[in-house]
């Protein structure tokens, strides 16, 4: 469809948990919808308003009670627990008010959320005669695979009071108590996955209620980086845009990679203070952040946290993964790579330079390596991206009577 020449213009909203990892995936769709003539608007923590408006969207923007768990060097399971019941209060005091008040005289025709912001974003949906779509940054669930049961301990007492918060909310709002199992599903009747299949958990057991469109990935202009000319082997360290303090486990990564032969690249997080790491060898080169798109055409190995953002841009170009997570869904991506034979998982805690080179080295030697990473490579570049997104999104949103047509 040529730019701008939707014939049925429709407005899209997303309502997102406050990471750089949920928000990131949607906006290649985002800027697809722009591009038809759609409009797009995000309710999003005020510090992504410049990614959002950078893709051409409208932000709708709030301070988050968010703290610092996926930044935690070693987060615990109450830790979890008392995060995500502040976070599910967040999202129902803060971001559904903030959202009903800017919909009020312009409702969306659908709106799009995830795991974190379930409550908000379908009672909004329901108030405002809106078409909901979940979307999955990460593995998505269905009655066979419970993302839920791998990250939450239900018999938590948190996790208890948080169950009462949700009844609370969504009775308060006119949702029988006998719809409260749909409402509180881990899945909706409409769900993009921003992944293949092929990487899903159990992917084989997802009907089509579940669109696996892969990422999208965006390449950075020509000259971001270049490659050593000398001829040694790259290698990619990164924790993510939101990696914190680690420069300890830096200093480990610079040092288990051998200068005769490997080039290393290190992305330390945004904000990071780079003086921190002290001097590097001269076969290291550290940034606080880089397009890792610009690097992995040229990389032998991407060594990251498991972040799903991080996994399909390397598998995107058939980069094999050596990762080191630290809790909840990253631990399954991590173990996923690994099945699929496309990576190594090694625990954060404890690694050391030579577990980590051996781990590479072992990876690297594997035979069945290049053959995996091209099946897995063809798989994500063929679910289809921002496209297939954008065109199921049309799709879903034709199901809502266009404000033309209720006027008719």
């Amino acid at each position: 469809m040529p730019n701008g020449t939707a014939p049925n213009p429709r407005h899209f909203a997303f309502l997102l948990f406050a990471d750089f990892g949920h928000i990131a995936p949607t906006l290649g769709p985002a800027r697809e919808l722009l591009a038809r003539g759609h409009r797009v608007t995000y309710v999003v923590d005020e510090r992504f308003r410049p990614a959002v408006e950078e893709a051409g969207a409208t932000a709708v923007t709030y301070t988050s009670a968010r703290g610092d768990f996926y930044r935690a060097a070693d987060p615990t399971p109450d830790r979890l627990a008392r995060e995500g019941y502040e976070l599910l209060l967040d999202t129902v005091r803060t971001v559904f008010p903030r959202a009903m008040d800017h919909f009020a005289a312009d409702a969306p025709d659908v709106i799009l959320y995830d795991y974190e912001t379930v409550a908000p974003a379908r009672v909004a949906a329901r108030l405002l005669d809106a078409v909901p779509v979940q979307v999955s940054p990460s593995h998505a669930a269905n009655e066979t695979f419970s993302l839920r049961r791998q990250m939450w301990d239900a018999d938590h007492p948190l996790m208890r009071r948080g169950a009462s918060v949700l009844i609370e909310f969504m009775t308060s709002h006119g949702i029988g108590v006998q719809e409260l199992g749909r409402y509180g599903a881990e899945w909706d009747e409409r769900n993009l996955v921003f992944l293949p299949r092929a990487f899903q958990i159990r992917g084989d057991s997802f009907d089509e209620r579940f669109a696996f469109v892969g990422p999208t990935v965006t390449e950075p202009p020509a000259g971001t980086w270049t490659p050593p000319a000398d001829g040694r082997r790259t290698a990619l360290v990164s924790l993510g845009t939101e990696a914190g303090d680690r420069h300890a486990f830096f200093r480990v990564c610079a040092e288990a990679f051998d200068p005769a032969e490997w080039h290393v690249v290190m992305t330390l997080g945004r904000g990071a203070d780079l003086d921190r790491l002290g001097p590097l060898p001269a076969h290291v080169e550290a940034h606080a952040w880089l397009p890792h798109p610009a690097v992995l055409p040229h990389a032998a190995v991407l060594v990251c946290h498991a972040g799903m953002g991080s996994i399909m841009e390397a598998l995107y170009h058939g980069t094999p993964v050596v990762a080191l997570p630290r809790a909840h869904e990253l631990d399954l991506s991590a173990r996923r790579l690994e099945e699929c034979g496309v990576g190594r998982s090694l625990p954060r805690r404890g690694v050391t330079a030579r577990r980590l080179s051996d781990a590479v080295a072992g990876l690297l030697a594997d035979p069945l390596l290049p053959r995996r990473l091209a099946e897995m490579r063809t798989a994500v570049r063929e679910a289809g991206g921002a496209v297939r997104a954008a065109d199921l999104l049309e799709d879903w949103a034709a199901e809502r009577p266009s404000p033309a047509a209720a006027g008719a």
